[in-house]
């Protein structure tokens, strides 16, 4: 199964979200076709759809697993992926 992972950041990035960005990157590096990834630069109606408030977020699989308001660390990004099967 893919696992769906959507960033977002704002517009300019903040130090947080470019470092998200750049984890992204990383991620999709790493597990290649085992993971989906999509970045969401600025507003966009997906922030609404999973009622996020503040960024940088990322949320795993459509509202799974949300975290918002921080820049998680790449481990913890491992770690719900791993929790999601990846």
């Amino acid at each position: 199964m893919v696992v769906k992972v959507e960033v977002f950041t704002a517009e300019p990035p903040c130090a947080g979200c470019q470092k998200l960005l750049e984890y992204a990157d990383l991620i999709k590096a790493k597990y290649g076709e085992k993971v989906e990834v999509i970045k969401h630069v600025g507003p966009c109606e997906e922030f609404s759809k999973y009622s996020l408030t503040v960024v940088p977020a990322i949320v795993f699989n459509e509202g799974k697993i949300r975290i918002m308001g921080v820049c998680p660390s790449l481990r913890t990004i491992e770690a719900a992926l791993k929790e999601m099967g990846v």
